[in-house]
């Protein structure tokens, strides 16, 4: 039998974390799912611990490739995807124990709606800190591109199910970019659909770790974030419906901006933050975004970054 879902799930150097991630997914009601773990060159006992899960379980395969970094390895098990549906997981996070029933209901309830947009829960230490809403029934593609690019909507790759079809050569990853990535790829997928359907439940656990990229400090990754806004804008320039969302991309640059301070406080020197005030640091994206983001966006610039030393004197 066909699966209906296929899940994606990169491994590098993972073996502390996949007895849990593979447990999340033996443990759902649903039984017509496939799990495409991709070790991505790990060093450690990942391929061996998931070689024998597979053995053990057919819906299980493993697939290994030379370290090419995560989003390459997506792109691998995605090749290897026999789903009507694809989802991407990364290891160290969990699903929700019943998260394919419910995707498996939605997708009956709305066959032509092409990505599922669902909550997700935020845990460390083994402790909820914050569980997301989504606030929308059904949008179009442009409406909810307008609201990803302006922050009223995540653009995570994770905590979504997607249309097999969606997905073809035509998608990019960038290149030397790690943080930002995910929405990069994002925003071509979601360029590609046409109805977007909400899920006011919660079916991915998104784990907060110490030492994930996220939350490593350095000007690299700050300037990485802003280079994933540059990516994802000439990439939206090149579609027929660019004009339509010209203030969202800007308001897109004001967010990215604002969440490299927390990567490294760019000087306005910098010329990527230049280009930012050259072209997109105008009244109306500011007005696009939220209020304090908006507001921290301004102080960011006229304190030259100094603001985020404040910030974590406070903290």
């Amino acid at each position: 039998m066909q699966p209906l879902i296929s899940v994606i799930i990169p491994c590098y150097n993972s073996q502390p974390y996949i007895e849990t991630c593979v447990n999340s997914l033996k443990v759902q009601g649903l039984s017509n799912w496939e799990a495409i773990f991709v070790n991505d060159g790990s060093k450690d006992g990942s391929l061996r611990v998931l070689e024998a899960y597979a053995a053990q379980d057919f819906r299980i395969k493993v697939y290994s490739q030379i370290n090419q970094g995560a989003a390459k390895a997506r792109e691998y098990g995605i090749s290897k995807a026999t789903g009507n549906y694809i989802m991407f997981l990364d290891v160290d996070d969990t699903l929700d124990s019943g998260a394919f029933e419910l995707i498996k209901n939605e997708i009956e309830k709305n066959e032509d709606a092409d990505i599922f947009v669902a909550c997700f829960n935020i845990l460390k230490d083994n402790k909820l800190l914050k569980r997301t809403r989504i606030f929308f029934n059904e949008l179009g593609k442009i409406s909810y591109l307008k609201k990803v690019l302006t922050g009223r909507c995540g653009w995570e790759l994770c905590g979504k199910i997607y249309r097999k079809e969606l997905f073809d050569d035509s998608i990019k990853t960038p290149v030397d970019i790690r943080i930002g990535e995910d929405a990069a790829i994002f925003i071509q997928i979601v360029s590609k659909a046409e109805r977007i359907k909400g899920i006011n439940y919660p079916i991915y656990n998104y784990i907060q770790y110490s030492q994930s990229a996220s939350h490593i400090r350095n000007k690299k990754y700050a300037e990485e974030t802003l280079r994933a806004g540059i990516f994802i804008e000439d990439y939206l320039s090149k579609q027929p419906f660019y004009c339509q969302i010209k203030d969202e991309i800007s308001a897109m640059f004001l967010l990215l901006y604002s969440n490299s301070s927390f990567k490294w406080p760019l000087s306005r020197k910098n010329n990527l933050v230049e280009s930012i005030k050259k072209n997109h640091l105008r009244i109306l994206p500011i007005f696009k975004i939220h209020i304090l983001k908006s507001i921290y966006v301004l102080a960011l610039y006229v304190t030259n970054g100094k603001i985020t030393n404040y910030i974590s004197k406070v903290k």
